[in-house]
Order: C-alpha cells, then structure tokens, then sequence
C-alpha cells in the first residue's frame, strides 16, 4: 500500500467516526452520551490527522504517546492545537467516572470536523 491509498483509507475512517458522532448527537439529547459522542469525535480527529500526515510526510504516528501524534501533525503543518485539545478531552471521556458535558462533547465534533475538513483537502487539493 502507498501513503496515499494508507491516508484515504484513514480519512474514510475519520469521516465515518465523525458521522457516527453527529448522528448519535441529533438523536439522543440525553447527557449520558457525550462520552460516546466526544470518543466517536476523538477517533475521528485521530484518523483525520493520520490522514494529513500520512498526505504530507508519508507517515504518521504509530506511537500510543499521543504527544507524538501531536508532534508529528505539527511536522506536517497541520492543525496540532486542535488535535492537542481533542486529545486532552479522551481520557475525560473514555477513562474518567464523571460524563462530559453536551457543550464539551458538540466542540469536540467541532474540533474534529476541522481535522476531517483539513485532510479533505489534502487529499483532494494536494
């Protein structure tokens, strides 16, 4: 596989993610799932800037250190303080006994909608 068929299958992934967070905010109004939708949205940002750097640098980072994936989309002159923010609320949303707010889980679609919108691009600008 090639970089570039490696990133199309990740930003596939990411919008896939993304989809599933939006629908599941649209239907379900009730607070208990913004940890869902916040994880669905962290996945997607994740898989967005794999996409990004994979595009860019013909890597990305395979490291469970999430620092390193930060570094690397900073490398590719992604948006890394989007990823850094989406990043910070995954162990709040994933790990942590107390839920995350609507508010919180909505900006963390917000975030990775930008991360899915900046690969798009990649992929189809170049």
């Amino acid at each position: 596989m090639t970089a570039r068929s490696d990133a199309s299958a990740r930003l596939e992934d990411s919008r896939a993610f993304l989809e599933a967070a939006d629908t599941i905010n649209t239907l379900n109004p009730e607070e208990t799932y913004a940890d869902v939708i916040a994880t669905l949205a962290v996945h997607a940002g994740i898989a967005a800037a794999d996409a990004f750097c994979l595009l860019e640098l013909g890597r990305h980072s395979k490291s469970d250190n999430h620092a390193d994936a930060i570094k690397v989309l900073k490398e590719a002159g992604g948006e890394n303080a989007i990823l850094a923010r989406l990043l910070g609320e995954k162990t709040k949303a994933a790990y942590n006994v107390s839920s995350l707010t609507r508010a919180k889980s909505s900006k963390c679609i917000e975030w990775a909608s930008k991360l899915v919108i900046a690969a798009e691009s990649k992929f189809f600008l170049g």
